[in-house]
């Protein structure tokens, strides 16, 4: 079989599942959403709107490219980005948890659907990750799609090594590359490509998108019967008609200093720890000089008060249930 033989395969399957016209496969997706921004010709000039509210990827992405990255808040029930009509041209919102993002009206858009499965839809790009707690995953790996294929094809040669490449060919034939005149590189690159290895299992995970999803969604409704009725306890908003993958179930507590003792009673219980949320992604110490405390209210009072609640197996979603009932009512009882 010929070397990049089964990653085609994958994108096309997995361009077909989303809905897409154009897939290209790359090694995770920090690498998607960088691609992404520098297909559609980001660099020093571009501002590009971020959330705060999110793993740090999607900052990382801006800088790499040399824009800068621009963080916008939250809307204060579904987490969601909150972009204004300042922030028309270049927009980076994030699927948070697996509850799809809307559309953004923005010239340059790149939906980070890294947590979600969701159908591609009016942004230039979607991005999706891999990476071993996602709900396909090959371990680490990403997936960029569009149906434009002049952006497909740029993406396809920037994580080619700057090789003059097709969109829908993720490797060069060994009898052109072979040649002592072939020009390999057009462009500066760089070396983004899946394997072949990694294409199989996302093949064979890919065959398992719809269980994986719906089993998600049990585990969600698990947890959501769990926390019924508890009145300091708030689960992530779905407005009607919204589509929620539920990557995690997450929750708000109604004060941050309920954070430890809550976590620690479902851990006491027999339940799994619960994940909090990331850290604001400007109070890291790697991006502290980008912005300043009060830039996003809302997402610097809701990031201690999160936590996640895993969906990818449903026996620990039921055991999880049960130290969560029996931790509400232990908190409860002392609030």
């Amino acid at each position: 079989m010929k070397n990049g033989m089964v990653v085609a395969q994958f994108e096309r399957e997995f361009s077909a599942y989303v809905n897409a016209r154009w897939a290209v496969a790359m090694t995770n997706g920090t690498v998607t959403l960088q691609a992404a921004l520098v297909a559609l010709g980001a660099e020093t000039r571009n501002r590009v709107a971020v959330p705060p509210l999110t793993m740090s990827a999607t900052t990382i992405a801006v800088l790499q490219c040399g824009a800068t990255p621009v963080f916008r808040d939250v809307d204060p029930r579904t987490w969601l980005l909150k972009a204004s009509k300042a922030d028309a041209r270049w927009l980076m919102p994030v699927s948070l948890y697996g509850l799809h993002a809307p559309s953004y009206d923005a010239a340059f858009t790149v939906d980070d659907a890294a947590q979600t499965l969701r159908k591609h839809g009016d942004a230039a790009f979607t991005s999706y990750s891999l990476q071993s707690s996602k709900i396909v995953s090959t371990g680490e790996g990403g997936v960029l799609v569009t149906n434009d294929e002049n952006l497909a094809t740029r993406v396809r040669e920037y994580t080619s090594l700057g090789y003059r490449m097709k969109a829908d060919e993720p490797r060069i034939s060994s009898d052109i590359l072979k040649s002592p005149s072939f020009k390999r590189h057009h462009s500066l690159g760089i070396n983004g490509r899946m394997n072949d290895v990694t294409a199989e299992e996302g093949l064979k995970q890919l065959g398992e998108a719809d269980r994986l999803l719906g089993q998600r969604r049990q585990a969600a409704a698990i947890y959501r019967d769990a926390i019924g009725g508890c009145d300091w306890i708030t689960p992530q908003y779905v407005p009607n008609g919204w589509q929620h993958d539920y990557w995690c179930y997450s929750v708000a507590l109604e004060h941050e200093h309920l954070w430890h003792p809550f976590v620690d009673a479902i851990e006491a219980n027999g339940g799994e720890r619960p994940y909090a949320a990331w850290r604001i992604t400007y109070f890291e110490p790697a991006f502290k000089h980008l912005a300043k405390a009060g830039t996003c209210p809302i997402a610097e009072d809701l990031q201690p008060r999160l936590l996640q609640l895993q969906t990818n197996k449903l026996d620990s979603a039921e055991r999880n249930a049960a130290a969560i009932r029996l931790a509400i009512k232990e908190i409860g009882g002392s609030i």
